[in-house]
């Protein structure tokens, strides 16, 4: 199974409707002032919608959160992606990607991800979405090798810790010790990679 595959496994099995998807939008919202402590009664009930309705979309409410963040992450790629469609350098369109995904370690996303569980299948999850954005960066450090924007490097190491740096930093130890925000901190160290490895 490809990552991609395997992160819109998270979604639900059957086709949503639109009514689906706007309760989804609203749980996104709703996301943002936290709901671990809810039942799904005490969820249909906020959202205005049948019991029912809400185990249509998904079986239990961990996977309700899980693929509600998932959907959001999803968009955050999605946004990255279009952001870089039409620059031409490998190490500027990485360098803006990894700017636009590493909000997912920034305020907005803190709150959305302190909803999830410490469960296997929460941190699969997040090890899916970081793996795309390793694969995405090895794949843009190798054109940036061809194109000698770079210096030959072991394009799959540097990946990974670009990959890995936003996760890194935003872990609660981690996150203390630092002087500005994970956000913050992981666009500097990324800034200061990819201009050590400039030609």
């Amino acid at each position: 199974m490809t990552i991609s595959a395997q992160i819109e496994s998270y979604n639900p099995k059957k086709p949503l409707t639109a009514k689906h998807n706007h309760v989804i939008d609203q749980l996104e919202s709703m996301l943002a002032e936290g709901i671990p402590k809810q039942t799904m009664s005490e969820l249909a009930k906020k959202l205005k919608i049948s019991l029912r309705t809400l185990y249509e979309i998904s079986p239990s409410k961990d996977h309700l959160i899980r693929m509600t963040i998932n959907r959001i992450l999803i968009k955050l790629g999605k946004e990255a992606s279009n952001i870089v469609s039409d620059i031409d350098s490998p190490l500027e369109k990485l360098n803006k990607y990894l700017h636009h995904v590493n909000q997912a370690v920034g305020p907005k996303f803190k709150v959305y991800i302190q909803n999830l569980g410490n469960d296997k299948e929460s941190l699969e999850m997040i090890d899916y979405h970081e793996k795309y954005i390793t694969s995405f960066a090895k794949q843009l450090l190798d054109d940036a090798v061809k194109k000698k924007e770079i210096k030959k490097i072991d394009t799959q190491a540097f990946a990974m810790l670009l990959g890995s740096i936003g996760r890194e930093f935003a872990k609660e130890e981690s996150a203390n010790k630092l002087k500005n925000s994970p956000e913050e901190s992981a666009n500097s160290i990324t800034k200061v990679i990819l201009n050590g490895i400039k030609i």
